[in-house]
Protein backbone atom coordinates (compact mmCIF):
# COMPACT_ATOMS: atom_id res chain seq x y z
CA UNK A 1 0.00 0.00 0.00
CA UNK A 2 1.22 3.49 -0.84
CA UNK A 3 1.75 5.59 1.80
CA UNK A 4 1.15 9.74 1.94
CA UNK A 5 4.72 12.05 2.98
CA UNK A 6 3.63 13.99 5.96
CA UNK A 7 5.19 17.30 7.58
CA UNK A 8 7.23 16.65 10.48
CA UNK A 9 5.46 18.83 12.68
CA UNK A 10 2.81 15.95 13.03
CA UNK A 11 5.73 13.64 14.53
CA UNK A 12 3.77 14.04 18.03
CA UNK A 13 0.37 15.12 17.22
CA UNK A 14 -0.64 11.36 17.29
CA UNK A 15 -0.39 8.78 20.02
CA UNK A 16 -2.01 5.36 18.99
CA UNK A 17 -3.59 3.83 22.18
CA UNK A 18 -3.57 -0.03 23.42
CA UNK A 19 -6.55 -0.03 22.85
CA UNK A 20 -9.28 0.31 19.97
CA UNK A 21 -13.12 1.15 19.72
CA UNK A 22 -13.12 -2.23 16.62
CA UNK A 23 -16.45 -3.38 16.66
CA UNK A 24 -15.97 -6.65 14.59
CA UNK A 25 -18.76 -8.65 12.20
CA UNK A 26 -22.15 -9.31 14.38
CA UNK A 27 -21.00 -13.17 14.82
CA UNK A 28 -23.68 -14.95 16.07
CA UNK A 29 -23.45 -16.87 19.13
CA UNK A 30 -23.72 -20.19 19.35
CA UNK A 31 -22.68 -21.76 22.89
CA UNK A 32 -24.14 -21.60 26.23
CA UNK A 33 -21.41 -20.66 28.83
CA UNK A 34 -23.16 -23.65 30.82
CA UNK A 35 -21.14 -26.26 28.34
CA UNK A 36 -17.93 -24.77 29.04
CA UNK A 37 -15.38 -27.11 31.19
CA UNK A 38 -13.48 -25.83 33.81
CA UNK A 39 -11.01 -23.18 33.23
CA UNK A 40 -12.59 -22.68 29.97
CA UNK A 41 -13.91 -19.29 28.46
CA UNK A 42 -15.07 -17.73 25.29
CA UNK A 43 -12.36 -15.39 24.01
CA UNK A 44 -13.06 -13.29 20.89
CA UNK A 45 -10.10 -12.06 18.50
CA UNK A 46 -9.69 -8.93 16.52
CA UNK A 47 -8.88 -9.12 13.05
CA UNK A 48 -5.97 -7.22 13.81
CA UNK A 49 -2.77 -6.98 15.86
CA UNK A 50 -1.52 -4.34 17.85
CA UNK A 51 2.02 -2.68 18.79
CA UNK A 52 2.69 -3.31 22.17
CA UNK A 53 5.66 -4.36 24.65
CA UNK A 54 6.62 -7.26 26.36
CA UNK A 55 9.99 -8.07 27.13
CA UNK A 56 10.43 -6.10 23.78
CA UNK A 57 8.41 -4.46 21.51
CA UNK A 58 5.97 -6.78 19.54
CA UNK A 59 2.76 -7.47 17.99
CA UNK A 60 -0.55 -8.60 20.48
CA UNK A 61 -3.66 -9.82 19.68
CA UNK A 62 -6.88 -7.69 20.57
CA UNK A 63 -8.83 -10.02 22.60
CA UNK A 64 -12.41 -9.65 24.99
CA UNK A 65 -13.21 -12.28 27.12
CA UNK A 66 -17.31 -13.60 27.40
CA UNK A 67 -20.07 -14.30 25.44
CA UNK A 68 -21.15 -10.78 24.97
CA UNK A 69 -18.46 -8.51 22.43
CA UNK A 70 -18.81 -4.71 22.88
CA UNK A 71 -17.48 -2.22 20.71
CA UNK A 72 -14.47 -0.50 23.44
CA UNK A 73 -14.02 -4.25 25.29
CA UNK A 74 -10.52 -4.62 23.51
CA UNK A 75 -7.99 -5.76 25.64
CA UNK A 76 -4.47 -6.22 24.68
CA UNK A 77 -3.13 -10.07 24.98
CA UNK A 78 0.67 -10.84 25.81
CA UNK A 79 0.63 -14.23 25.72
CA UNK A 80 0.35 -16.92 22.91
CA UNK A 81 -3.02 -19.18 22.53
CA UNK A 82 -1.29 -22.96 21.99
CA UNK A 83 -3.03 -24.52 19.22
CA UNK A 84 -4.56 -21.31 18.02
CA UNK A 85 -3.67 -20.56 13.72
CA UNK A 86 -4.24 -16.38 13.60
CA UNK A 87 -4.67 -15.20 10.49
CA UNK A 88 -4.85 -11.07 10.43
CA UNK A 89 -8.06 -9.90 8.40
CA UNK A 90 -10.43 -12.60 10.18
CA UNK A 91 -12.41 -12.53 13.54
CA UNK A 92 -12.83 -15.12 15.73
CA UNK A 93 -14.80 -16.59 18.70
CA UNK A 94 -12.53 -19.37 20.17
CA UNK A 95 -13.07 -21.49 23.60
CA UNK A 96 -9.70 -21.11 25.21
CA UNK A 97 -8.65 -23.34 28.35
CA UNK A 98 -6.45 -21.68 30.58
CA UNK A 99 -4.54 -22.86 33.12
CA UNK A 100 -2.16 -22.02 35.98
CA UNK A 101 1.49 -22.78 36.11
CA UNK A 102 2.94 -23.40 39.72
CA UNK A 103 5.82 -20.34 40.17
CA UNK A 104 8.80 -23.02 40.49
CA UNK A 105 7.76 -24.79 37.27
CA UNK A 106 7.72 -20.82 35.25
CA UNK A 107 10.40 -19.60 33.19
CA UNK A 108 11.80 -16.67 33.46
CA UNK A 109 10.33 -13.50 32.20
CA UNK A 110 7.23 -16.33 31.41
CA UNK A 111 3.27 -16.10 32.52
CA UNK A 112 1.87 -18.12 34.89
CA UNK A 113 -0.45 -19.15 32.79
CA UNK A 114 -0.92 -21.30 29.81
CA UNK A 115 -3.41 -20.84 27.46
CA UNK A 116 -4.80 -23.84 24.61
CA UNK A 117 -7.16 -23.34 22.43
CA UNK A 118 -10.14 -25.81 22.79
CA UNK A 119 -12.33 -25.06 19.63
CA UNK A 120 -12.70 -22.40 16.90
CA UNK A 121 -16.68 -21.68 17.00
CA UNK A 122 -16.31 -18.56 14.57
CA UNK A 123 -13.81 -17.45 11.97
CA UNK A 124 -15.25 -14.80 9.46
CA UNK A 125 -13.45 -12.00 7.58
CA UNK A 126 -14.16 -8.69 8.93
CA UNK A 127 -15.56 -6.36 6.31
CA UNK A 128 -14.56 -3.37 7.86
CA UNK A 129 -11.16 -3.91 6.35
CA UNK A 130 -11.68 -3.02 3.11
CA UNK A 131 -11.66 0.41 4.48
CA UNK A 132 -8.10 0.49 5.00
CA UNK A 133 -6.58 1.95 1.67
CA UNK A 134 -5.79 5.27 0.21
CA UNK A 135 -9.39 7.50 -1.67
CA UNK A 136 -9.39 10.20 -3.61
CA UNK A 137 -12.26 12.82 -3.29
CA UNK A 138 -14.04 12.70 -6.42
CA UNK A 139 -17.11 14.51 -4.70
CA UNK A 140 -18.39 16.95 -2.07
CA UNK A 141 -22.54 16.45 -1.24
CA UNK A 142 -22.70 15.19 -5.09
CA UNK A 143 -21.23 17.61 -6.51
CA UNK A 144 -17.73 16.34 -8.50
CA UNK A 145 -14.45 18.40 -7.36
CA UNK A 146 -12.71 19.67 -10.11
CA UNK A 147 -8.96 21.47 -8.36
CA UNK A 148 -7.42 24.48 -9.82
CA UNK A 149 -4.64 24.04 -12.07
CA UNK A 150 -1.72 22.73 -10.28
CA UNK A 151 -3.28 21.29 -6.89
CA UNK A 152 -3.87 18.05 -5.95
CA UNK A 153 -7.10 15.91 -5.75
CA UNK A 154 -7.99 15.35 -1.86
CA UNK A 155 -6.64 12.42 -0.17
CA UNK A 156 -8.06 10.27 2.36
CA UNK A 157 -5.71 7.62 3.76
CA UNK A 158 -7.77 4.87 6.50
CA UNK A 159 -5.40 2.89 8.40
CA UNK A 160 -7.21 0.60 10.77
CA UNK A 161 -4.16 -0.64 12.89
CA UNK A 162 -3.21 2.57 13.80
CA UNK A 163 -6.57 3.99 14.43
CA UNK A 164 -5.67 6.46 11.93
CA UNK A 165 -6.37 8.79 9.07
CA UNK A 166 -4.02 11.17 6.91
CA UNK A 167 -4.07 12.82 3.48
CA UNK A 168 -4.05 15.54 1.46
CA UNK A 169 -6.88 18.14 1.02
CA UNK A 170 -5.88 19.29 -2.08
CA UNK A 171 -3.34 22.15 -0.50
CA UNK A 172 -2.30 20.81 2.89
CA UNK A 173 -1.05 17.91 4.70
CA UNK A 174 -3.50 16.64 7.63
CA UNK A 175 -3.42 13.71 10.21
CA UNK A 176 -6.02 12.50 12.68
CA UNK A 177 -7.85 9.82 14.71
CA UNK A 178 -9.93 7.43 14.01
CA UNK A 179 -12.68 7.74 17.02
CA UNK A 180 -15.05 5.36 16.24
CA UNK A 181 -15.46 2.21 13.11
CA UNK A 182 -17.62 -0.96 12.80
CA UNK A 183 -19.60 -2.35 9.85
CA UNK A 184 -21.39 1.19 8.93
CA UNK A 185 -19.89 3.76 11.52
CA UNK A 186 -17.18 5.82 10.76
CA UNK A 187 -16.33 9.09 12.94
CA UNK A 188 -12.96 11.15 13.12
CA UNK A 189 -11.29 13.08 15.99
CA UNK A 190 -9.83 16.55 15.95
CA UNK A 191 -7.60 17.30 12.64
CA UNK A 192 -4.47 18.43 12.40
CA UNK A 193 -3.36 19.82 9.50
CA UNK A 194 -0.29 21.93 7.93
CA UNK A 195 -0.66 26.26 7.47
CA UNK A 196 0.42 26.32 3.42
CA UNK A 197 -2.10 28.81 1.62
CA UNK A 198 -2.41 27.94 -1.77
CA UNK A 199 -4.20 30.28 -4.60
CA UNK A 200 -7.65 28.54 -4.50
CA UNK A 201 -8.18 27.58 -1.08
CA UNK A 202 -12.44 26.71 -1.61
CA UNK A 203 -11.89 22.86 -2.22
CA UNK A 204 -9.46 22.51 1.09
CA UNK A 205 -12.01 25.03 3.43
CA UNK A 206 -15.26 22.84 2.54
CA UNK A 207 -13.34 19.49 2.81
CA UNK A 208 -11.88 20.68 6.30
CA UNK A 209 -15.56 22.37 7.27
CA UNK A 210 -17.02 18.73 6.24
CA UNK A 211 -14.74 15.81 7.64
CA UNK A 212 -15.91 16.13 11.43
CA UNK A 213 -19.60 15.24 10.44
CA UNK A 214 -18.82 12.18 9.23
CA UNK A 215 -21.00 9.78 11.32
CA UNK A 216 -21.16 6.39 8.36
CA UNK A 217 -19.89 4.62 5.18
CA UNK A 218 -20.33 2.25 2.54
CA UNK A 219 -18.74 0.82 0.21
CA UNK A 220 -19.94 0.28 -3.55
CA UNK A 221 -17.10 -1.36 -5.48
CA UNK A 222 -14.16 1.20 -5.54
CA UNK A 223 -16.03 3.52 -4.33
CA UNK A 224 -16.42 4.98 -0.85
CA UNK A 225 -19.40 6.90 0.34
CA UNK A 226 -19.45 8.78 3.51
CA UNK A 227 -22.28 9.95 5.28
CA UNK A 228 -23.74 12.48 7.98
CA UNK A 229 -25.95 11.95 11.07
CA UNK A 230 -28.87 11.95 8.64
CA UNK A 231 -27.38 9.84 6.22
CA UNK A 232 -26.66 12.33 3.61
CA UNK A 233 -23.51 11.79 1.37
CA UNK A 234 -21.11 14.19 2.26
CA UNK A 235 -18.26 12.68 0.03
CA UNK A 236 -17.73 10.05 -2.49
CA UNK A 237 -13.96 8.61 -2.86
CA UNK A 238 -12.28 6.45 -5.53
CA UNK A 239 -9.85 4.00 -4.19
CA UNK A 240 -6.31 4.17 -5.68
CA UNK A 241 -3.67 1.70 -6.61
Amino acid sequence: MKRLPLFTLFLTFLVTSCATTDHPVRLEKNISPRSLQNNEYIYWVNSLKKNCIGVAPMQCLQIQKGEELTADGWQLFYNTIKGFKYKQGYLYKIIVKEEFIPSEKVPADASSRKYTLVRVLKKQRDAKLRLYDIWALEAIEGKRVNPADGQERPRLEINLQKMAIAGNDGCNDFMGRIASVDLEKLTFGPIAATMKACSDMEITNIFHRHINNIQSYAIKGLKLYLFDSQGHEIFRLQKTD
